[in-house]
């Protein structure tokens, strides 16, 4: 997605004389958030509940944190959800990891997605409400960031206000960043996601967020002819 323009020199013979004239080059998009820099952090939601009944998989971490301190980083990369006692404390710890901060039990996201991933590790049926549909695209209140503080983030990261390389088709699957005070995250569910549904994810959940006059929330995009699903929100594990 990162690319420049150059006008090359262009260079007149003559007989008599030489003239070369430079034309000035292109300014290259400004790349406001590196792809070097931060850490990534994997975690495999069933390593840590082999007696799962239900499927984890949309519990599995894997995502580069960036724009945090080294206390933080050092932090999230401690994080070892093996180490808890009960199946309480491991999904715990791996909810932290999802929204890049300790557990708050009175954090309703938090606490929300424990109770979920415990109730699937036990083969429970779980749903997620949502607030509003439109075709393809989700806006709702869960996991939800304050919307204008990730804006240039996430128009960033979609290719739509600078150059970003997110490495699709390999991993991890999401990027967080930390924004304002906010876990900025964009997420994907699959490998094959085509690098224009990120774009377009983004320019029509912005839409909508806007013309509803919503200063919170978060936003999924659904494609299956663009290869998967793409969430704006403040986790790594993705919308739902």
């Amino acid at each position: 997605m990162f690319s420049s323009s150059f006008n090359f020199a262009a260079v007149t013979l003559g007989l008599a004389s030489v003239r070369i004239a430079f034309a000035t080059p292109a300014p290259a998009p400004v790349n406001e958030f590196a792809t070097d820099g931060g850490i990534v952090v994997t975690h495999t939601a069933a390593d840590y509940f082999p007696q799962a009944v239900g499927d984890l998989s949309p519990w599995d971490i894997s995502t580069r944190f960036t724009g945090y301190n080294s206390t933080m980083e050092s932090w999230l990369t401690s994080l070892d959800p093996h180490s808890g006692a009960t199946a309480e404390d491991k999904a715990q710890t791996l909810i932290s990891v999802a929204f890049a901060k300790p557990f708050d039990p009175n954090d309703k996201d938090m606490a929300s997605d424990v109770q979920a991933l415990l109730d699937t590790v036990a083969g429970k049926t779980t749903s997620t409400a949502v607030d509003r549909r439109d075709s393809t695209f989700t806006v709702s209140t869960s996991h939800i960031v304050v919307w204008h503080t990730c804006a240039a983030f996430f128009a960033c990261v979609s290719g739509t206000a600078c150059g970003f390389n997110l490495q699709i088709g390999s991993a991890p699957r999401s990027q967080c960043q930390s924004q304002g005070g906010q876990n900025c995250c964009i997420s994907w569910s699959t490998y094959n996601v085509q690098v224009g549904f990120f774009s377009t994810t983004w320019t029509t959940c912005n839409q909508e967020v806007n013309d509803d006059g919503d200063t919170s929330a978060s936003c999924e995009g659904k494609s299956s002819t663009q290869g998967g699903d793409v969430c704006l929100s403040n986790r790594a594990s993705g919308c739902t």
